[in-house]
Order: C-alpha cells, then structure tokens, then sequence
C-alpha cells in the first residue's frame, strides 16, 4: 500500500470527504477538479498551482486512493503525562468516557493514546504535556 505524501490537513480532509460523500468515482473527483466543481477548494488549488507533473501525481494518487492502493498517513498518537516523572499520572479514558490517571498501558479496553485533535478536543491545555509514541508502540497496540 503507497501512503500518501505532501498533502495538507484540508487536501486531506476534502479526498476523505469527497470518498465518502458524493464523489463516487476517482473519475467524478478529477472532473470536478478540473472544472473547478463542488467542494474541494483546496485540492483546486493544488491543481491550480501545480505543474504538469504534480497535476499527473495528484491524478495517479486520486485513482490510487479510491481503487484502496494508497492511504494517508496515520496520524501521530500521544501520551498524556500530567506529571513528569510519575508513571501512574496517563491520562486514560474508559469507553464510555470517564477519564483517570493511571499508566500507559491501557488495560480493559482504555485508551491511553491520542491524536493531537483529540488531545485537544478533550482539554487544549494538554497540549504541553503530550509525549509522541514510538511507532514500534503503535505498531503493537494499534494494528
């Protein structure tokens, strides 16, 4: 599977949406993009201000991301370590919601890794204490 690179949170927000939503085809995406249709500004714009070769690339990745040949990147994951130094200061959520302090290691089903909007999304001043998590770690857990 090719992961796809060099595309901004909105270009990839509109593809995903455009696979989703209405475009059933790689075909109607690049038709629409061509004539400047529906909702994909920033892809548009790519085009717009690409070259012949990058509007080639932007096609073979279009046709690539809908025949499930390329995928985007997944995002980064976090810890949330309210207290340096303490292991058992994670900021863990239960899956219906509740939230503890406890360690990483998300027994029973709690998640203890993050994307930065959710991170945000639960309470923007976490931020500063987020730690990246290795990819062998999301690899063990996450796949």
């Amino acid at each position: 599977m090719r992961i796809l690179k060099g595309y901004s949170e909105e270009e990839r927000k509109e593809l995903e949406e455009a696979k989703d939503n209405g475009f059933n085809s790689a075909f109607d995406v690049i038709y629409g993009i061509i004539k400047s249709e529906g909702d994909l500004a920033f892809i548009v714009k790519k085009y717009d201000e690409g070259s012949s070769l990058d509007n080639d690339q932007l096609a073979k990745d279009i046709v690539d991301y809908y025949a499930g040949l390329a995928k985007f990147p997944e995002p980064k994951k976090y810890y949330v370590q309210l207290i340096a130094g303490d292991e058992e200061s994670y900021l863990n959520i239960n899956p219906i919601g509740g939230a503890q302090l406890y360690n990483r290691r998300g027994l029973n089903g709690w998640k203890v890794k993050f994307t930065r909007d959710e991170v945000v999304a639960i309470d923007p001043r976490f931020v500063p204490f987020m730690e990246e998590v290795e990819d062998d770690e999301v690899e063990e857990d996450d796949e």
